[in-house]
């Protein structure tokens, strides 16, 4: 943001007679409760990300521009908050899906119908038909279907459905929905990373399910079996900024993924495509919700996850450095990595895992741009290089 910009903007916050002359998600009518509360919070995050004195260093005057900025932001937002709080209070019911286009129930109709596990159903959904022809895994809450989109405008596409094993597990489901509709409300390229929803629904028993693209390429366990030594460094680093990017990206609007691991991210060789995926045990703003860790892996998981600690940015740099020590062929249980991995690679990966999560690394982007900077002392200046699988 240039000077003249930082100058609008505090003018626009000057001039402001109440907080919605400057909040969008205000003035919108079909934002209500915690999801109004949640967009608010994103507007604020990113015009004070906009407005950060740091970005302007060496700009004594900028600096304090920014520095006005921050403040009459904080003042509207509290303002906003408070105003939300004298709203009267909105009955609390138990989560539904809602279809995304109209407000009727969602016709689901299995045809034909078939034992559960078969892995052949069929769905429409207002003017979409979907055909998933066959089960790509079962996990502990959810059974993932692989299909095509057999009507409507993505007409032929690959899709996969994700279906709650049990009721029960509907939970999850509606988790991931929230976090990947607050994810795509945000403005940045990493949106291409994530998967986006394409339709939600419920089976005739009751469970919650959605739609989404079929991403292409190899998820990082299969990735890493192609490579008997472990995958090339140099093609780590990349792997790793990327992930570094989407998860800064998420932490900006408030999200932790909660889960990161392997089987959960998504590498396309021929462009150097990485998707971050699986958002169920996605937490939202944990300070403000109070929502704890939702999932506990040994191998990829932080410490203070098993501690049953609140959840931190931490926790998720954590579980990206354990993917690179994975993928770079490293030990799990010692940490140890090959000797082929240069030592400045090995000091930034333990850095990121760290046993005191306040030791480790801490911001996303910064580790984003740290990666970027050992990769030029490793390598020398940056070229595509061709990610040949074998």
């Amino acid at each position: 943001m240039r000077l003249d910009e930082l100058s609008r903007l505090r003018k626009l916050l000057a001039d402001a007679a109440s907080p919605s002359d400057v909040f969008m998600s205000l003035r919108d009518r079909s934002l209500r409760g915690d999801a109004r509360t949640l967009a608010l919070a994103s507007e604020v995050r990113r015009l004070q990300s906009l407005a950060n004195p740091e970005r302007f260093m060496g700009n004594p005057p900028a600096q304090d521009l920014a520095r006005e900025i921050q403040g009459r932001l904080r003042e509207l937002h509290e303002q906003a908050l408070q105003g939300l709080g004298d709203a009267p209070v909105e009955p609390v019911v138990e989560p539904v899906i809602e279809p995304p286009v109209d407000r009727e129930p969602i016709p689901v109709r299995p045809e034909p119908p078939v034992a559960r596990g078969d892995g052949r159903f069929a769905l429409t959904i207002a003017d979409r038909g979907y055909a998933l022809e066959r089960v790509l895994a079962q996990g502990d809450v959810a059974t993932i279907y692989h299909g095509r989109c057999t009507a409507g405008a993505n007409g032929g596409a690959e899709v996969v459905a994700k279906v709650a094993q049990e009721v029960a597990d509907n939970p999850f489901i509606l988790a991931e929905i929230q976090a990947l509709k607050l994810l795509h409300s945000g403005e940045g390229a990493q949106r291409k990373q994530l998967p986006a929803v394409l339709d939600v629904f419920s089976d005739p028993s009751g469970r919650a399910g959605l739609v989404l693209p079929w991403l292409e390429g190899y998820d990082g366990a299969a990735l890493r079996e192609r490579f008997s030594g472990g995958v090339p460094p140099e093609h780590v680093i990349w792997i790793g900024r990327r992930l570094l990017s989407v998860i800064g990206f998420a932490h900006n609007l408030g999200v932790l993924h909660g889960n990161i691991e392997p089987a959960h991210i998504v590498v396309r060789p021929r462009d150097h495509h990485v998707s971050l995926i699986d958002w169920c045990y996605a937490i939202v703003e944990p300070a403000r919700t109070q929502q704890g860790f939702r999932a506990y892996n040994p191998q990829y998981s932080g410490p203070e996850v098993a501690e049953k600690k609140p959840p931190i940015p931490a926790s998720d740099l954590y579980s990206i450095g354990r993917v690179m020590l994975y993928l770079l062929g490293g030990d799990l249980q010692t940490g140890d990595m090959p000797d082929s991995v240069d030592p400045k690679l090995q000091r930034f990966v333990r850095y990121l895992t760290r046993t005191s999560p306040l030791q480790r690394a801490q911001d996303a982007w910064e580790m984003f741009s740290e990666l970027g900077r050992l990769r030029g002392q490793i390598y020398g200046p940056h070229r595509f290089q061709e990610f040949v699988v074998p």
